[in-house]
């Protein structure tokens, strides 16, 4: 995008928070195009120039000239498109090589134009209503008649030839909704007549009215929200997620690359929340319509908002192909409110069909879902590019898991060695969590080495990291099922010690190493633990807030556990009785640790 301003503007309201007009068949979307769209069609069919100029009057003798340059386009409330044009002219009698009472004028012309839709193509014309010379200290000298004939000879004409191609907007939600939806009494794609039928411009930019023809519910349809859904919608669903993650992370890096740090954190929380809802989605058997389509809803309701941040600059992508972006997620929204008969359906080809809206270029290896950890989602993040595990160089010693490290950021790796593939028996425990605190030893004592935890909250942490791996664990990496040892894996995917889940954690975290390296599952877990911490809790005061500073653990446990949206549950009266469980036993987990120290874990065996 070309100015900071460029992104308050594809649509000046969010369509799933306006009212939609349904009339029989026929639903009128309000979409709002910024006025970028028109100054990218005057630079390409008007100022074609050196320095977005055009010269419009230009005599063999050089005596008789007008300059356009830099027009400045805004909506008025009164429903018109003011362009301010800066001019330039010469005008004078030219006789052979001379030019006789030559007079130079420069000042700008401010033309008022109306817009409309044309009936034979998607396009948006304009037309010249009015045209004036705004007055100035500079110029005090009244503007020459032959001015005047030019600015209505020239000027006027050539700004009405300008338009709007609205053509690969139509093309391409088309494409984008045949693929996603279904006429439900045929196997067919829905015909739905898309058109534009009206344009209104406003200060915020021009208000266009989409018509959808959508066809009415048969006689007897059931929501899909009453009915379990078959063997063949539950085999796409399994096929259908991981392009949804794989989607829905490509757009909020494409989004955040080069947002402001402020805008930057709060598209990722959208990406995690989005995952921890996926997560969620994927721990659930029970389910009663396609999970992906809620997953899309429910992403998008929090998206959209900052899509219109004026803050947000994403380089490379026209106006136009964002606003059609845009238009297409916010008519699926509608859609599935005012027609869910119609059986939204995201795949694999109608994402990537929507992703391509906004980046035509965009490939499908970009697109591909992989585990791979990706060093630019973890800067977003504002984590190293990779999890430093600060190993020493040397072989280390033995017995070395009994010695303090030498090193405050390395874990040893003979620490790490013994507690692998470790079930303890009875006898073992004392042994075993004596073990497993000295892994946590290492993990607080490096990340104090980082200073990124503030120092009056670094105790809190240090009890934080080592109640919630018992909290999500029992201080367990490994159990033993079927005569097997085995790491500990949730049934929604979340891993080992700290129970981190490959799902919501994809491309941050090596999920082999989660698995097998109790001592990289550790750092990974105080890695996402410190972030929560010191970027929610900290940051939104949630100790002034709790009336307690042991409220920061309390909020930073209530993120790790469900996601951003659940910084302050611990406090809502709202917050279900199951999460209120939850938190209530994290609490009081808290508080034992802060106590009696890892002697509290005994509890989970019994002891």
């Amino acid at each position: 995008m070309q100015t900071r301003s460029a992104t308050a503007l594809v649509l000046g309201a969010l369509l799933w928070a306006l009212p939609l007009r349904l009339l029989a068949t026929e639903l009128d979307l309000p979409v709002t195009l910024d006025y970028r769209i028109l100054h990218r069609a005057l630079d390409e069919q008007l100022l074609s120039g050196p320095g977005k100029t055009v010269e419009l009057l230009a005599d063999s003798s050089g005596c008789n000239s007008l300059r356009l340059s830099n027009p400045r386009i805004e909506g008025t409330d009164g429903g018109q498109i003011r362009i301010l044009t800066d001019v330039s002219t010469r005008t004078g009698i030219p006789t052979g090589n001379h030019c006789m009472l030559p007079l130079e004028w420069k000042g700008v012309v401010e033309t008022l134009h109306q817009a409309y839709i044309d009936q034979r193509r998607p396009a948006i014309h304009i037309q010249t209503i009015n045209s004036s010379i705004l007055k100035s200290d500079e110029q005090a000298r009244a503007v020459p008649g032959v001015i005047w004939d030019w600015i209505k000879t020239f000027i006027q004409p050539r700004y009405d030839a300008i338009s709007i191609d609205l053509g690969a907007v139509t093309a391409g939600l088309e494409d984008l909704l045949r693929l996603t939806l279904k006429d439900p009494q045929s196997a067919d794609s829905p015909p739905l007549g898309l058109a534009f039928t009206a344009v209104t411009p406003t200060p915020a930019g021009l208000d266009v009215l989409l018509r959808l023809q959508v066809p009415d519910a048969p006689p007897g349809w059931q929501p899909a929200s009453d009915r379990v859904l078959s063997t063949e919608e539950l085999a796409r669903w399994d096929s259908a997620w991981q392009s949804w993650d794989s989607f829905a992370t490509w757009l909020i890096k494409t989004l955040a690359s080069t947002a402001e740090p402020e805008l930057a954190n709060a598209l990722v929380d959208i990406l995690l929340q989005a995952r921890f809802d996926l997560r969620d989605a994927l721990a659930d058997d029970d389910r009663a319509r396609d999970p992906v389509r809620d997953l899309f809803l429910n992403t998008w309701e929090r998206l959209a908002p900052l899509l219109h941040d004026t803050r947000l600059d994403i380089p490379g992508i026209q106006a136009l192909q964002y606003a059609t972006f845009i238009s297409a997620a916010d008519a699926l929204s509608a859609l599935d409110r005012v027609a869910p008969h119609l059986g939204m359906q995201l795949d694999r080809h109608s994402l990537r069909s929507l992703a391509r809206l906004l980046v035509p270029a965009v490939s499908d290896d970009t697109l591909e879902y992989d585990t791979e950890v990706d060093p630019a989602l973890r800067r977003l993040l504002g984590l190293d590019p990779e999890l430093n595990m600060d190993e020493p160089e040397d072989p280390p010693l033995p017995l070395a898991w009994l010695m303090p490290p030498a090193h405050a950021g390395q874990i040893t790796p003979t620490l790490v060695a013994r507690l692998t593939n470790w079930v303890p028996a009875t006898a073992e425990i004392d042994d075993y969590l004596g073990t497993m605190a000295q892994l946590f030893d290492q993990v607080v004592i490096a990340e104090r080495r980082k200073g990124k935890v503030p120092g009056d909250a670094f105790d809190i942490y240090a009890t934080l990291l080592r109640t919630t791996a018992w909290q999500e664990s029992c201080w367990r990496q490994f159990v033993r099922k079927d005569g097997e040892v085995r790491t500990i894996v949730s049934p929604g995917g979340a891993i080992g010690l700290m129970q981190i889940n490959r799902h919501v954690w994809r491309g941050l975290y090596n999920i082999d190493s989660l698995s097998r390296d109790v001592g990289y599952n550790a750092r990974a877990g105080n890695e996402i633990l410190v972030h929560y911490l010191v970027d929610f809790a900290i940051k939104r005061k949630e100790d002034e807030i709790g009336g307690d500073p042991r409220a920061l653990a309390r909020a930073a446990y209530g993120v790790y556990n469900g996601g951003p949206r659940h910084l302050s549950r611990y406090r809502r009266a709202g917050t279900s009785r199951h999460l209120q469980l939850v938190d209530t036993e994290f609490w009081r987990k808290y508080q034992d640790m802060e106590q009696q120290g890892s002697d509290a874990v005994k509890a989970c065996y019994g002891l």
